[in-house]
């Protein structure tokens, strides 16, 4: 079965998710049966309920691919689209770098930031004026995208690839970059090929810039959380999966 058989499967039981709340209200109800003699029943029925809603809700969460971190990467923003710089990805961009012209007009963009950088490219943020939005750069490639980051498709993912940028081939040290957001409890991304081993990158703070080598054919992106659990994954090749279609083999052409 792939990912969207089964994402499509455990649809149903994802929305029986309890809450905080719920749970903690079942458990009460099971330490307050416990202690009635006419209610002997209520606790292990109680407790065999909760262990239900959290087989259906978030049991499956075993097979890490499937369900993203709970997080998403709508938290890794939250903060900062609601004004708090503290809780902000990456660094401020400073003057001397170099962005599209309205990362810098703050009618258009706002408090523009560098979210991960790696040779040479930059991927670039900045709060649109309204505080619903984050507008991106791919490193200057060409490549401007705006994207609405409370929408379910960031809240359920610990990594969203952004894509390539417009480059219509490897550049002179036969690199791709491909840029990404990924959730707070990240920590280290690695890109999957086709051949020979995958790129790893540590030290991830809500984004990526991984320079893929399109020869090898890059297949997917893979999260990581501190203790080494892969949390997340997304599809970089030419499949018909969800996320960004790229077929690296364009990429081999001469300039």
């Amino acid at each position: 079965m792939n990912e969207t058989t089964i994402r499509a499967a455990f649809a149903p039981a994802r929305e029986l998710e309890p809450t905080d709340a719920e749970v903690a209200r079942v458990l009460a109800c099971a330490r307050r049966g416990g202690r009635r003699r006419a209610g002997a029943w209520t606790r292990p029925v109680a407790i065999g309920f909760v262990t239900l809603l959290l087989l259906l809700g978030g049991g499956y969460a075993a097979a890490p691919p499937i369900r993203a971190a709970v997080d998403g990467v709508t938290g890794t923003f939250s903060d900062w689209l609601g004004g708090s710089n503290g809780g902000a990805p990456g660094r401020p961009l400073r003057d001397d770098e170099r962005a599209p012209a309205y990362f810098r007009d703050p009618r258009l963009a706002r408090d523009p930031r560098v979210i991960a950088e790696a040779g040479g490219y930059r991927l670039i943020a900045a709060r649109e004026p309204d505080g619903h939005g984050v507008e991106f750069d791919l490193g200057d490639t060409g490549v401007g995208l705006g994207e609405e980051l409370t929408s379910a498709v960031f809240r359920d993912r610990a990594v969203y690839v952004l894509g390539p940028g417009s480059m219509p081939h490897a550049d002179a040290d036969g690199h791709v970059p491909l840029f990404g957001i990924t959730a707070r409890s990240v920590s280290s991304v690695e890109l999957v090929y086709a051949a020979g081993p995958p790129l790893r990158v540590r030290g991830i703070h809500g984004g990526f810039v991984l320079l893929a080598r399109p020869e090898r054919g890059p297949r997917a992106v893979v999260a990581f959380d501190g203790r080494g659990r892969e949390i997340g994954r997304q599809p970089v090749d030419d499949s018909a999966r969800h996320g960004v279609r790229i077929y690296w083999s364009d990429y081999l052409r001469s300039p």
